[in-house]
This record gives structure tokens, C-alpha cells and sequence, in this order.
């Protein structure tokens, strides 16, 4: 769809603001969060039903979110600045202190291929794991509070239409229609609506979708054994990618553990976990894991989605930005997905909030392009790194490309400065 097609008349009164944030995801919410800190006028189109989140209501002790993120120690550095790390429960949180990489030709022994500790990094942690409700109530709230002292303001409602300016001048607004009728002019139009972003289509970006022809497996498991705060990961050529994330042991006997499973499964082989009982598929997932972590007891229902990567040739247009997953979708393998959105909020922050950078309401296109440049490369060398891994590790490698492939992980697995480097890219 094209900009001209996209617009549509206005009616009613316009809105202003400077900054017009369309979807209030985690990643949305904590570019929000960097903006009204840093004076800007803001606001937050929530397209979620309903009333205005609350924000920091406490989980119950037996309820678990199934969707997990491992956010990076840089992560973690962003949501303290933007006050949302006080507002985590700590009791929910689980460090990883290292991570344990099998592959399938270690002969189905519980020897690991690889092993990346935070001490080789001289680090506290790889990784934090934070489910997706509790991150998600910790924005919430900080949203909610900001909004009471600084021009932050919540809008719920979905973008109809977007008409963005001709040229980069730096004085037209940008414009939006809401499903209501409501019309707001932005300085800079933000964004964040996800993989399937409307916001794109209409901003007339293009869009490359790989699908990966597997299924991601998230549910969540009490273990026999404890997790010992590391993060384990299953390269199997036939099965998928299965890794086993730490929760945390509250409410657990001492030395058991509780895991939370993502299994990039082939779709066939995703679609005969997801209808397995509860109980075996605690079995298959225990038997994936070379009983690693013991026996196992399924306490989420299993959930599922399509595996893909999005990537955009350009992330920018005059008066608008993408971020997050409407910018770069990558294989969970790695867990960068939610660190590479919240990268984008730091770049952003970073390339358009200084003195010389906005003016009049607008950000400069030099800081729109800057913003574009620093991006480029983590996300592409990110993207790059998963599609290898699925391919290397994928299905029917040809018995001399598997020799290979041995060498070379047996080659990082020895090598010290390998895996520091390995680790460095990481927890950026």
C-alpha cells in the first residue's frame, strides 16, 4: 500500500504531540518511558481493549506466563534507567549464570559441546529471564506513573490511516487517523505494532519474510533437579532447537528446580508435541534433555508460534521509525529478539535526543539517519548468526558438511577467546 492510498480525510480536532508511539508492547512502552523522561511530548497508542492497564499487580505463586525473555545485562541497564527495574518482582526473576550447549553428535551422553560462562566475560550474569507479564505490568506501571507528572498521555485505539510528509524537512508533521475518527499530528510517528506491523504497510516500507518451516513449543515445567541458574540448549538435526530456561525455584523443595521450555520444533513435530498430554510431553522434553534436569511436570498448558525472520532494507522515512519486532524479527534460538528491540529504544534515545537534534517539534533527519546507520549492523549480524545456526544444525547436513560443523564447534569450545567473544555479543 502506498502513502497516498493510506491517507484518508481528517475530521474532527487535531491532536498534537511530538512523539507518537503506536503500540504499547514492552517495547513501545519503554521508547514512551525514554521520550517523556527527556521532555518530549508524547503519546501512547495502546491498541489492547479495554481499560487503561493497572500495571504491577502480583502474579499468583502457581501462575506462570509460558512466554519468557532473556534480556542481557544491557537490557537490564536500560530498564533501570527508565525506572522499570524496581518495578520487576524479584521473587520472579532467575540469573543465568552460564549456558550449556549440546549438539546431536555427542552420542546422547550429558556432556556438554559448549559451555559460555558469565565469569569468562567477568560478568554477574549472561541474562536475566523475566517472564512477559512481569515485564510487561513493570512498563505498565511506569508508564502510569510518568503519565501523572510528565506530557506522557495513553491513547487506546488503532491507526486507520498514516499520511507522512513528501520530503524530510524537518516541519511537517506527520499524521494519523485512529479507528474512532481521532487525528493527531507527530513530529515523529514510532512504530513498535509488532512482526505484523500495519504501521509499515502503510508507511510503504518493504519487508523480507524468511519462514524458517518451524513452530516454537513454550510451556513451563517444575523440574526434579534444580536448574543450577544455567541455561540449557539442545541442537538436534531432526528434532529442532530445544532450550531449557531458568525460572525461579520459589515455592520449590530444596534442590528441585522449575524451566521454562522453547522448543524450535519442526511444524510436524511441533504440531505432535503441542497434542501430547500433559505428562508426556513432560517425558519428551525430559528425554530431549538427557535427564539433565531430572523428571519433569508440565504446570502450563503448552502454547505455539510460527517461526519467521522480518528484516527491512530501510527502517526510516521522513517523520517516522520502526523498532522492535515491526523493524527485525530473528529465530529464538538465541533469545536476542526483545534485546534487539530494547537496543533500538537505547539507539533511538541515543541518535535523536540530543540538543542539536530536534527542533521545532521535529527530529532532524541526520539523527533519523544516524539512528538507522547504528542499528544496521547488530540487527543484520544477529539475523545472519541465526539463519547459519538453523542452517548448520538444520536436517540431512551432508556427512562431510557435519564434519565440518564438529570441528568448528569443537574449535570455539576450546578456544577462551572465542567463547569471550561469543559472550560479549550477547549481553550487549
Amino acid at each position: 500500500m502506498t502513502r497516498s492510498a493510506a491517507a484518508r480525510r481528517y475530521t474532527g480536532e487535531m491532536n498534537t504531540c511530538e512523539v507518537a508511539i503506536v503500540g504499547a508492547g514492552s517495547v513501545g512502552a519503554a521508547a514512551a518511558l525514554a521520550f517523556a523522561r527527556a521532555g518530549r511530548r508524547v503519546a501512547l497508542i495502546d491498541p489492547r481493549l479495554g481499560a487503561e492497564p493497572e500495571g504491577g499487580k502480583p502474579l499468583a505463586p502457581d501462575d506462570w506466563d509460558a512466554r519468557v525473555f532473556a534480556l542481557s545485562p544491557a537490557s537490564m541497564q536500560l530498564l533501570q534507567s527508565l525506572g522499570v527495574r524496581e518495578r520487576l518482582d524479584a521473587q520472579r526473576l532467575a540469573p543465568v549464570h552460564d549456558m550449556r550447549l549440546f549438539h546431536d553428535q555427542d552420542g546422547g551422553d550429558a556432556q556438554e559441546s559448549l559451555r559460555l560462562e558469565a565469569f569468562q566475560g567477568n560478568i554477574e550474569t549472561l541474562a536475566t529471564i523475566v517472564e512477559g507479564r512481569n515485564l510487561q505490568q513493570a512498563l505498565d506501571a511506569a508508564v502510569a506513573e510518568v503519565a501523572r507528572s510528565l506530557p506522557l498521555q495513553r491513547v487506546q485505539g488503532s491507526v486507520s490511516s498514516l499520511v507522512l510528509p513528501a520530503q524530510a524537512d524537518g516541519r511537517t508533521p506527520a499524521r494519523l487517523t485512529l479507528a474512532d475518527g481521532q487525528g493527531w499530528e507527530a513530529g515523529l510517528v514510532v512504530a513498535a505494532d509488532g512482526a505484523r506491523s500495519a504501521l509499515r504497510e502503510l508507511a510503504g516500507l518493504s519487508v523480507t519474510v524468511r519462514d524458517y518451516g518451524q513452530t516454537a513449543v513454550v510451556a513451563n515445567f517444575d523440574s526434579s533437579l534444580p536448574t543450577r541458574d544455567a541455561a540449557w540448549q539442545w541442537f538436534d538435526g531432526d528434532l529442532g532447537v530445544m532450550a531449557l530456561l531458568p525460572l525461579t525455584a520459589i515455592g520449590r523443595p530444596a534442590g528441585q528446580g522449575r524451566v521454562s521450555l522453547v522448543w524450535s520444533a519442526p511444524t510436524d513435530w511441533a504440531q505432535t508435541l503441542l497434542e501430547m498430554p500433559a505428562d508426556e510431553l513432560a517425558r519428551q522434553v525430559a528425554a530431549q534433555a538427557r535427564g539433565a534436569l531430572g523428571n519433569l511436570r508440565c504446570i502450563t498448558p503448552a502454547a505455539s508460534f510460527p517461526l519467521r525472520s522480518v528484516s527491512c532494507a530501510r527502517v526510516i522515512a521522513p517523520a517516522f521509525v520502526m523498532i522492535g519486532d515491526a523493524a527485525h524479527v530473528v529465530h529464538p534460538m538465541a533469545g536476542q529478539g526483545m534485546n534487539l528491540g530494547f537496543g533500538d529504544v537505547q539507539a533511538l534515545a541515543e541518535a535523536l535526543l540530543g540538543g542539536d537534534r530536534w527542533s521545532h517539534g521535529h527530529p532532524s533527519w541526520l539523527a533519523l539517519r544516524r539512528y538507522e546507520r547504528a542499528r544496521r549492523e547488530p540487527v543484520a549480524t544477529m539475523q545472519a548468526l541465526m539463519t547459519g545456526l538453523h542452517q548448520v544444525f538444520g536436517p540431512a547436513l551432508p556427512p562431510p558438511l557435519a564434519m565440518v560443523r564438529n570441528l568448528g564447534w569443537k574449535a570455539v569450545a576450546t578456544s577462551g577467546w572465542a567463547r569471550r567473544q561469543l559472550i560479549a555479543h550477547a549481553i550487549r
